[in-house]
C-alpha cells in the first residue's frame, strides 16, 4: 500500500486534485445510486398497490363464495325473529323456508328427581358430635322461670354433653325417632325459653327451634349422623346402615366406591360425569340423596344396584346379594322418583309434544328451525308467531366491505399512475382500473335476472351535481333501502348480478385474479422485471465504484511519483550549490 504525503516536495495539494478528480467520476455513481432508488421506491409502491388488490380480492370472495353453498353463501343466511322471546326463541339455517309459523307453548319439559324412599342417614344420638351436625361453638341462653342461663357449647361437645348442662338448669333435650330436636321443662310447672340475641352458637338458628303451644320448643329440621364428609364404608358413617364397597350405576354411568370414597367425593363423580345424565344432591336436613335428570322429559332416571348396597342404604332399590356378594335379584323403587314432564306445543295449529324444552326439526318438522320453549303461552301473551327470513346483515355488511376496496383499489391506481407518480405510464395497471369500471357501470343482460346494472340494486356512482361537476367519478356508494328492497322483491336475481357465472362480482374477480396470479400476473411480472433492473443496477454501481477507487489508486500513485521526482531534483540541486 502506497503512503502519500500531498506536497511534500511541489508544495502543490495534490491530495484535494486527487479528491477533484475522483469527484467527476462519482457523479456517474450518483446518478445510478438516483435510479436505483427510484427502481426501489416503485417496487415498494407496486407492493402496496398490490396489496390493496389483494384487499379487493377478499372483498369480493366474501361474496362470490356463494357458489359453494353452506356457510359461505351470504345469501342463504337467514334469520329468526320471535314475537315473544319470554315465550320462546328459534335459530336457523340456510335450508329454513322463508315464511310466518304461529307457536303455542303449553306446558314445558321438565326433570326427572328421585329421592330417597326414606331417610338414609341415621337419627343423631348422644354420641353425635355436635359439630358434625353443623352447629358451631359458642353460647346458648335458656331462661328458666326468668332467670337467665348460659350454657357453653365447645367443639368436641356431643348431642349427650349439650343434654347434661341443660339438664343443669331444668331443660329436658331429646331427639326423637324422626330426629326432632325438642326442649322442655323437666318441672311441669317451669316455664322456659331458648335463646337470646347475645348468643354466639348457632343451635337455635340452624335447627329452626320454634317454640309450641303448650311451651316447649321443637326443632324445624331433622338432625342425622351422616355428613357429605363420612367415609361410605366406615361403621360410624351414620347411615341407618352400613355400606359396603362395590360398584353401582347411574344412567350409563357405572361408580365404585372403596373405603376411602366419601359421600361429598362420591356426589363431586357423579356430577362431573355426562353419562350419568344426572345431578346429586345430599339434603342435611331430611337426610336423604336427590338424583334430579338433566334430561327433560317424562323418563325415569336409571339406578341399578351392583356390587354395593349404596343404592339400597339411599332409599332407591331393593336388592339381594349371595354370601359371595354377587347380586342376585334387584328392583328399583319407581315411586321414589318424581316424573318429569314433557314439553307441549303447538305450531300453525297443530298440537306436538318433545322429551326436551330444545324442539329440533325433526320433531317440528320445520326443516332447518330449532326452537327453545322458555315458558308457557298466557291469555295476555295472545298470538305468538315465528318469523322466518332472509338475513341480509351480513350481505349488507359485505357488500359495504366490497365497495370500500374497490374505491381504495381505483384511487390507488390513480395515484400512482398520475404523472411524474411512481408507476406513471403503466398501461397494464390502468387498463385493469377501466375494466373494474366497465363492470361497475355496464350493462349486464346475461344474468337471466331483473337487475341488469348494479345500481338497479342500489350500487351507483355519484351523479353529477352543485358540488361534483364531473360525471367521471369512479366511487361506489351503497342505497341500503334500494338494496334491501331489491332482495326482498327478488333475491335470485340480486344473488345472479352479483355472483353469477357471468356476474359483475364474478367478472371482476376473474381480472383482479388474473393481475394478481402468481407468475404470469402483472404484479409479479412487472416485480420480477424491478428485481432484474435493481439487481443490474447494484452491479453497475458496484463495478463503478471499484473502477473509481483503481482510478483513485493510480492518480494518487502518479502524483507520489511526481513528489519523489522533484524531492530527488531538489536534492541533487543542494548536492550541486554545496
Amino acid at each position: 500500500m502506497t503512503i502519500s504525503f500531498s506536497g511534500l516536495a511541489s508544495g502543490l495539494d495534490t491530495s484535494s486534485w486527487v479528491e477533484a478528480f475522483v469527484s467527476v467520476k462519482q457523479q456517474e455513481v450518483k446518478k445510478f445510486e438516483t435510479e436505483l432508488k427510484e427502481l426501489q421506491t416503485q417496487k415498494t409502491t407496486l407492493s402496496d398497490t398490490r396489496s390493496v388488490f389483494s384487499t379487493l380480492r377478499s372483498a369480493i370472495e366474501k361474496l362470490t363464495d356463494a357458489k359453494f353453498g353452506g356457510t359461505f353463501d351470504l345469501f342463504a343466511k337467514n334469520s329468526a325473529k320471535s314475537s315473544n322471546e319470554e315465550v320462546f326463541t328459534a335459530t336457523v339455517t340456510s335450508s329454513a323456508l322463508r315464511q310466518n309459523y304461529d307457536i303455542n307453548v303449553q306446558q314445558l319439559a321438565t326433570t326427572t328427581k328421585a329421592t330417597s324412599k326414606d331417610a338414609a342417614s341415621a337419627v343423631a344420638d348422644d354420641e353425635t358430635l355436635l359439630s358434625n351436625l353443623g352447629v358451631t361453638a359458642g353460647t346458648l341462653t335458656a331462661y328458666v322461670n326468668g332467670e337467665k342461663q348460659t350454657i357453653n357449647i365447645a367443639k368436641e361437645d356431643t348431642v349427650g354433653d349439650l343434654k347434661a348442662r341443660m339438664a343443669e338448669f331444668g331443660v329436658k333435650t331429646e331427639i326423637d325417632e324422626n330426629g326432632v330436636l325438642s326442649f322442655s321443662a323437666q318441672n311441669g310447672t317451669d316455664s322456659i325459653n331458648i335463646g337470646a340475641t347475645t348468643d354466639s352458637s348457632n343451635l337455635v338458628s340452624l335447627v329452626g327451634l320454634t317454640k309450641q303451644e303448650d311451651g316447649t320448643y321443637a326443632s324445624t329440621n331433622s338432625l342425622y349422623k351422616a355428613t357429605v364428609a363420612s367415609k361410605l364404608t366406615a361403621e360410624n358413617s351414620g347411615f341407618n346402615q352400613q355400606i359396603t364397597a362395590g360398584t353401582f350405576t347411574i344412567g350409563d354411568a357405572t361408580f365404585k366406591i372403596d373405603e376411602n370414597t366419601t359421600l361429598s367425593s362420591l356426589i363431586s363423580q357423579i356430577n362431573s360425569s355426562e353419562d350419568a345424565q344426572a345431578y346429586a344432591y345430599w339434603d342435611d336436613a331430611t337426610g336423604k340423596l336427590a338424583i334430579t335428570s338433566t334430561v327433560e322429559g317424562a323418563s325415569y332416571i336409571n339406578i341399578e344396584a351392583g356390587t354395593s348396597n349404596f343404592t339400597d342404604v339411599m332409599g332407591f332399590t331393593t336388592s339381594e346379594w349371595d354370601d359371595e356378594g354377587n347380586l342376585v335379584s334387584s328392583k328399583m323403587y319407581t315411586d321414589a322418583q318424581t316424573l318429569g314432564q314433557n314439553a307441549i306445543f303447538s305450531i300453525n295449529g297443530t298440537t306436538m309434544t318433545s322429551t326436551s324444552n330444545t324442539i329440533t326439526s325433526d320433531i317440528s318438522r320445520i326443516e332447518g328451525v330449532t326452537l327453545t320453549l322458555n315458558r308457557a303461552n298466557t291469555e295476555e301473551d295472545g298470538k305468538t308467531t315465528l318469523q322466518v327470513t332472509q338475513d341480509t346483515s351480513g350481505l349488507e355488511d359485505a357488500v359495504n366491505e366490497f365497495i370500500e376496496a374497490y374505491n381504495a383499489a381505483i384511487a390507488k391506481v390513480d395515484e400512482v399512475t398520475a404523472s411524474g407518480a411512481d408507476l406513471h405510464g403503466e398501461s397494464s395497471l390502468t387498463s385493469l382500473t377501466r375494466t373494474l369500471k366497465s363492470y361497475a357501470t355496464g350493462s349486464n343482460g346475461t344474468n337471466g335476472g331483473i337487475f341488469k346494472l348494479l345500481s338497479d340494486i342500489g350500487i351507483s356512482t355519484a351523479a353529477a351535481d352543485g358540488n361534483n361537476l364531473s360525471t367521471d367519478t369512479y366511487e361506489l356508494s351503497l342505497d341500503t333501502e334500494k338494496f334491501k328492497k331489491a332482495l326482498e322483491e327478488n333475491p335470485e336475481s340480486v344473488k345472479a348480478l352479483l355472483t353469477g357465472d357471468s356476474g359483475v362480482l364474478s367478472m371482476m374477480e376473474n381480472a383482479v385474479e388474473q393481475s394478481l396470479s402468481a407468475t404470469t400476473g402483472y404484479f409479479d411480472i412487472k416485480t420480477s422485471t424491478l428485481d432484474s433492473d435493481i439487481n443490474s443496477m447494484e452491479e453497475k454501481i458496484t463495478k463503478k465504484n471499484s473502477s473509481i477507487e483503481t482510478y483513485k489508486t493510480q492518480l494518487e500513485n502518479k502524483f507520489y511519483q511526481m513528489e519523489m521526482t522533484i524531492a530527488q531534483m531538489q536534492q541533487n540541486y543542494s548536492s550541486f550549490l554545496s
